[in-house]
């Protein structure tokens, strides 16, 4: 019989720990991605890590297309 080394308030806290650490590769990808607002955003997955931090985090919402024009060639 396999003796468990953990006992069960730590095993609970690495499933935590586990949960956590998923949910903030999950916000850097978003951040990579340029999802900084709205469902699945980085800021949406750092308010889920640390409720308090809502109305704390102000990020600018990303330009998807630019408004001015490329320098001309030549």
């Amino acid at each position: 019989m396999a003796v468990d080394p953990y006992n069960a308030d730590q095993a609970a806290q690495i499933t935590q720990l586990q949960q956590q650490q998923a949910i903030f590769t999950q916000a850097l990808k978003a951040m990579i991605e340029g999802t900084w607002t709205g469902a699945g955003s980085a800021e949406a997955l750092l308010y889920a890590l640390d409720p308090t931090m809502q109305g704390g985090i102000n990020p600018d919402t990303p330009v998807l297309h630019s408004e001015y024009e490329p320098p001309k060639a030549g």
